[in-house]
C-alpha cells in the first residue's frame, strides 16, 4: 500500500486517555517486526497471548511508545492504554487527520457478491465522480490495471485507517470497502465513517470461525445496525428472509431492493426492483419509472449486484434514475467472476464460487449460455466449513453433466477426505458423470480435453487467486493461466485436423 508521512506528534495529542508518560512519536506500527526507531507500537487484542514478546521485540527495535488495546501490558516505555478498538480507531483517525473526512465511504457485506458489488460501484463512481477506489478480496483497486494485494478481504485496523487517510490526502471522491465477517468480529473497521452499509445476501461461509450460523448472522447484522446508528444509510436485499428478520428485529430504517419488477412486501416498502429478461441486460423499476441497462456481465447474479449499485448511486450519491443507463452500460465484472476465456470457439469460465449458493447461481447461469453439455471442475477448501461440502457436491451433479472433484487450497487437510465429503452429498446413482482427480491442473486439462462443440466448462472455487495453499505452503497458481494453456493446445489440435 502506498504510504505517506504524517508529522510527528505528542502521544497525549492522540487521545483523551492520558499516557503514562508523554513523548513525541514519528509513526504508528502494528507489526513488531516492522517497528522503526521513534514509532509507537500498536498492540491489538488478538496478540494477547504473545503480547509480551511482541512488545519486547518492538522495544528492541527502537519503539518510542506502546499503545495497548483492551489489556494493559507492562513496558518500560511510555504507554497509552486504550479501553477498546473503538478508542483505537479514534486514535488512528486523529493520527491520519481524518476526523473531518470528505471521502464517501461505502461498506459492502454479505456471503457472496461483495467483490462484484465493490468493483462495479467503484467503476460507476469513477465515471460519475472521476475518482474512486475499492478495497477487498482483490486488494486495493485504484483502477483495473492498478491492483495491489493487501492480504485480507478487510485489512487490519491500522491499514483501513491508513487507506482512509491516503484517500483523503489524494482528494478521492469515494472509497468502497468489502466488510467480511472476520473484519467485523475483529473490529478492523472500528471508527471508519461509513456513509452506506450494503447487505447483499446471506449463506454459509466461515461458520466454523464464528461459532455457527446464528453467530455469523449476528455479526453481519451488527455492522448494518452500527452504521445506521452512527448516521449512515443501510441498503439490504429484500429477497433474503433472514435479512428481513434481522432488520425487523433491529428496528432500523433501511432501503430495499428485490427481484421482480412488481415485487412487494407486507413488511416494508421496496425501493428498487429488478428483472433480467435477457442475458446481458437488466431492467430496473424505481418510483414508478423503468429503465433498461444493456451490455452488462453475464449472469443473473450480476444483474442483482448491479441493482444494489443502482440504488446506492441514487440514494447516497444523488444520481438521477434516468441517468443510470449511460452510467452503467458496459460495466465490467471483476477478475475471476464468471470470467470467460476468449480462445477459439470454446466456452470456458473461471469463477470464484466457493459456497453452495454461489456455485448454484454460477452453474445455472452458464447452463443458459451453452447449447450442449455443462462441465464443472471444483473442490472445497481444507480446514474451512465442512458442512458446505455435501451441499456443493449435490449442486454440482444436479446442475452439470460432467463433474470433476479436485483440490482447492486443501491446507493441512488430506484432499481425499475433502473429496469424500463432497461426494457424500451426491445422490446415488449420480445424475451426472463424476470423476475424481485431486491434481487440479490435471482435472482442468481433463475437462477441457473432453469438451465438444457447444459444451461449456466452469472452473470454480479459486477465481482470481494466484496461489494454491497446501499444508502451510503457498505455491503460485492460476486457474486462468492453466485453462488458457489447455485451450490453446486444444485449438492448435483442432486447426491441425482442419488443415
Amino acid at each position: 500500500m502506498s504510504s505517506f508521512n504524517m508529522p510527528p506528534r505528542m502521544l497525549s495529542a492522540l487521545s483523551k486517555v492520558e499516557p503514562t508518560q508523554d513523548v513525541t512519536i514519528s509513526n504508528v506500527c502494528d507489526d513488531s517486526r516492522n517497528v522503526q526507531p521513534g514509532d509507537a507500537y500498536l498492540c491489538l487484542p488478538r496478540t494477547t497471548t504473545a503480547a509480551a514478546d511482541y512488545i519486547r521485540q518492538a522495544e528492541e527495535a527502537g519503539a518510542k511508545a506502546i499503545i495497548t488495546v483492551g489489556h494493559k501490558h507492562p513496558s518500560a516505555l511510555p504507554c497509552l492504554h486504550l479501553p477498546n478498538m473503538g478508542a483505537a480507531g479514534d486514535v488512528l483517525r486523529t493520527w491520519f487527520e481524518t476526523e473531518n473526512c470528505d471521502v464517501n465511504s461505502v461498506g459492502v457485506t454479505g456471503t457472496d457478491g461483495k467483490t462484484s458489488i465493490a468493483w462495479m460501484l467503484r467503476e460507476a463512481l469513477a465515471r460519475h465522480l472521476e475518482s474512486a477506489w475499492s478495497v477487498g478480496t482483490l486488494g486495493l483497486v485504484r483502477e483495473p490495471s492498478d491492483i495491489e494485494d493487501l492480504g485480507n478481504t478487510t485489512p487490519s485496523l491500522l491499514s483501513s485507517h491508513r487507506l482512509l487517510g491516503l484517500a483523503k490526502q489524494q482528494e478521492l471522491d469515494a472509497l468502497i470497502m468489502e466488510v467480511s465477517s472476520h473484519g467485523i468480529e475483529q473490529e478492523r473497521i472500528a471508527a471508519i465513517p461509513f456513509g452506506v452499509a450494503i447487505w447483499s445476501n446471506l449463506g454459509h461461509d466461515h461458520l466454523q470461525d464464528h461459532g455457527g450460523f446464528e453467530a455469523y448472522v449476528a455479526i453481519k447484522e451488527r455492522f448494518i445496525v452500527d452504521t445506521v446508528n452512527n448516521g449512515g444509510m443501510a441498503i439490504c436485499n429484500a429477497d433474503s428472509e433472514i435479512i428481513r428478520q434481522c432488520i425487523r428485529r433491529s428496528g432500523i430504517d433501511t432501503l430495499w431492493y428485490a427481484h421482480g419488477l412488481y415485487a412487494s412486501s407486507a413488511d416494508h416498502k421496496i425501493d428498487l426492483t429488478w428483472e433480467q429478461e435477457l442475458p446481458g441486460m437488466v431492467r430496473f423499476s424505481y418510483q414508478g419509472n423503468e429503465i433498461c441497462i444493456e451490455d452488462i456481465p453475464a449472469g443473473e447474479f450480476h444483474a442483482e449486484n448491479l441493482a444494489v449499485v443502482a440504488l446506492t448511486l441514487i440514494a447516497h450519491f444523488g444520481v438521477d434514475f434516468k441517468a443510470l443507463p449511460s452510467l452503467l452500460k458496459g460495466i465490467s465484472a471483476p477478475p475471476g467472476r464468471m470470467q470467460p476465456l476468449d480462445i477459439g470457439r470454446w466456452q470456458v469460465f473461471i469463477d470464484y464460487a466457493h459456497t453452495p449458493e454461489a456455485l448454484q447461481r454460477c452453474l445455472e447461469t452458464v447452463r443458459t449460455l451453452t447449447r450442449n453439455r455443462l462441465l464443472v471442475v471444483f473442490g472445497c477448501g481444507g480446514e474451512r466449513d465442512r458442512e458446505k461440502r455435501p451441499d456443493m457436491g449435490a449442486i454440482a451433479v444436479e446442475q452439470a453433466d460432467l463433474v470433476w472433484i479436485t483440490s482447492d487450497n486443501p491446507r493441512g487437510e488430506p484432499p481425499e477426505v475433502i473429496a469424500s465429503e463432497i461426494e457424500s452429498g451426491m445422490p446415488k446413482p449420480y445424475p451426472a458423470e463424476v470423476f475424481l482427480e485431486l491434481d487440479r491442473q490435471a482435472a482442468i486439462a481433463a475437462a477441457i480435453s473432453t469438451m465438444l462443440p457447444g459444451d461449456a466448462v466452469v472452473i470454480a472455487g479459486k477465481g482470481h487467486e494466484a496461489y494454491m495453499e497446501t499444508a502451510g505452503h503457498r505455491s503460485e497458481w492460476s486457474d486462468f493461466g492453466i485453462a488458457a494453456d489447455c485451450l490453446h493446445l486444444k485449438e492448435d489440435q483442432r486447426m491441425q485436423l482442419c488443415a
